[in-house]
């Protein structure tokens, strides 16, 4: 099915085509989980968490139809210790979190969990697949994610990558006295609002380094904005943690070449490891209308 075409079709066939391609690209997701054997995930533990930062991330992948929204929420986990956090799409951390929860009741259980059935897709699905962590000691931020059928990846990037220009513009954002800052990073230029109400200097995504944290902020053509929703306490003991795995190493700017690369040859990629070529199709069409990442590179 064409995507110009959902213009022209009821929104109830638009929200069935769209539940059908959000679980088709679950189910790819959790089969590279299973073939990587991520059923039975171990994790590093950093930190025990302070704060939970809630934000809710709107932005526009299709650069031919910039009236097409999607929103993810996301969460920054913030260590008590105030030197680590990290950054997910929350429903990637609800996945992981369930796969840990399960492993525990045996060697095979979230593997079962897996293929039970019980998995409604649709309540892990989420977009944003890094993973994200700022360790305010060393002054860097790692990132770990992945591309389909490359494996995965980190890369480190420094805290000096922003150069914040803190204006005086002043304004108040769920009831916090914020200030406006701006700074060009990732190919865009992004003003942010952040609040010395709230001595911590972090903020979504990669973003942060400035004396208070980060509430909002929204790249210049408006086609990505971080919103913050919430900051409180876990209700129960939570970590900040990352999952150990085997990552090849790189740098920020081959994983975004490499993702760019993959992106525009997905259906050659994906023919390799599914036979099915509607599947292959619905995917294929789906991918291409990312073509609009967050951070851009340089040609």
């Amino acid at each position: 099915m064409r995507w110009g075409l959902y213009l022209t079709l009821p929104r109830s066939l638009i929200f069935t085509a769209m539940k059908k391609i959000i679980m088709l690209l679950v189910l790819v997701l959790i089969g590279f989980y299973v073939n990587a054997q991520w059923w039975n995930p171990e994790t590093t533990d950093y930190d025990s968490v302070e704060y939970i930062v809630m934000y809710e991330l709107t932005f526009k992948e299709d650069t031919t139809h910039l009236n097409w929204v999607r929103v993810e929420k996301q969460m920054l986990s913030i260590g008590t210790c105030k030197t680590i956090s990290s950054y997910r799409a929350y429903n990637n951390y609800k996945f992981i979190s369930q796969l840990i929860k399960e492993s525990k009741k045996g060697a095979e259980a979230s593997l079962i969990w897996l293929q039970s059935g019980q998995l409604n897709a649709a309540d892990f699905a989420y977009v944003g697949t890094y993973n994200i962590f700022k360790d305010f000691e060393k002054r860097k931020i790692t990132t770990d994610d992945h591309i389909f059928q490359r494996g995965s990846f980190t890369y480190e990037e420094p805290f000096d990558s922003f150069n914040w220009q803190i204006t005086s513009k002043i304004d108040t954002i769920h009831n916090y006295v914020c200030q406006k800052a701006i700074c060009d990073f990732g190919g865009r230029t992004w003003e942010a609002w952040f609040t010395m109400e709230i001595p911590i200097s972090d903020g979504p995504y990669k973003f942060c380094g400035l004396p208070g944290l980060i509430l909002n902020v929204t790249d210049t053509q408006n086609h990505y904005s971080f919103n913050f929703l919430s900051i409180e306490k876990p209700a129960e003991p939570m970590m900040v943690y990352r999952v150990a795995k085997d990552r090849t190493k790189t740098t920020k700017e081959e994983f975004l070449k490499l993702q760019e690369r993959i992106s525009k040859s997905i259906s050659h990629v994906m023919s390799e490891s599914i036979s099915d070529e509607k599947v292959v199709q619905r995917a294929v069409e789906s991918q291409h209308q990312k073509n609009n990442p967050i951070e851009i590179i340089d040609n």
